[in-house]
């Protein structure tokens, strides 16, 4: 019994010795940091404006322009293909003064649209309901979108804290991770203690990989890679604000 009791001690304390140390908060800035070369060494298409991005011993793929590029190579079977690949809806004004530009939208919605009359092409667009595109898209189809979020920068204290409350932590510290220090400055200066804590936090997880598919199949949180939904939560959430200011002057 005596020989029991001291086998099972000892392999408890091995067990204790063999598990990992759990790995601890490096602080905001270095968390930060991290997270922002992680992000940079892994978006290879950002890294040119346009031409090749890889070129690989069966394909290559290169960038057209901002969200637009193009895979080519060859299969075993010899036979050739060149796809175009979009990462998002977007427009763009070529040299000859043309808009031109690439959106995906349901069967039943384009049917809807087409069988209208629109004076422009605003309206033609503005029948697609989830339709979502870029800030420059939005300029060429109307001078008036001109949009930086940091027309965030010129509101009253109040509500810039409270842009930071319907913001999800999640979405803020991709933010903080994808924007300007602009956005620190902003969130350093309109965020509590508790707040600043909790984003902190939200560094470290998005470091460890916490929120990837891969860790947690589950979770409702955007990993590190989810940055373009984080920013398209930041547009709405600015334009609700901004909807509340202007029936506040009223």
């Amino acid at each position: 019994m005596k020989f029991l009791k001291k086998l099972f001690r000892k392999n408890t304390k091995e067990e204790i010795k063999s598990e990992k140390p759990k790995k601890k908060p490096k602080g905001f800035e270095v968390e930060l940091n991290e997270l922002k070369d992680k992000l940079g060494e892994f978006l290879l298409t950002s890294k040119i404006n346009s031409g090749e991005i890889v070129k690989k011993e069966n394909y290559k793929v290169l960038k057209s322009a901002t969200g637009l590029y193009r895979i080519e190579g060859k299969e075993k079977s010899g036979i050739e293909y060149s796809i175009i690949i979009s990462t998002m809806n977007h427009l763009q004004l070529n040299q000859d003064k043309k808009i031109t530009g690439l959106i995906q939208v349901s069967e039943a919605e384009l049917n809807r649209a087409i069988r209208l009359e629109h004076s422009n092409l605003k309206s033609f667009l503005s029948k697609f309901s989830n339709l979502k595109l870029t800030e420059k898209s939005l300029e060429l189809l109307e001078e008036k979108n001109k949009f930086s979020w940091k027309e965030v920068l010129l509101w009253d204290k109040f509500f810039k804290e409270l842009l930071f409350l319907k913001l999800k932590p999640n979405s803020i510290a991709l933010l903080l991770i994808t924007e300007s220090d602009s956005f620190k400055n902003l969130f350093i200066d309109n965020t509590t203690k508790k707040q600043k804590r909790i984003i902190s936090d939200e560094l470290f997880f998005l470091n460890q990989g916490v929120n990837s598919s891969e860790m947690n199949p589950n979770t409702k949180n955007f990993n590190l890679y989810n940055f373009e939904e984080a920013r398209f939560e930041f547009l709405e959430k600015i334009e609700d604000i901004k909807k509340m200011i202007l029936n506040d002057k009223n």
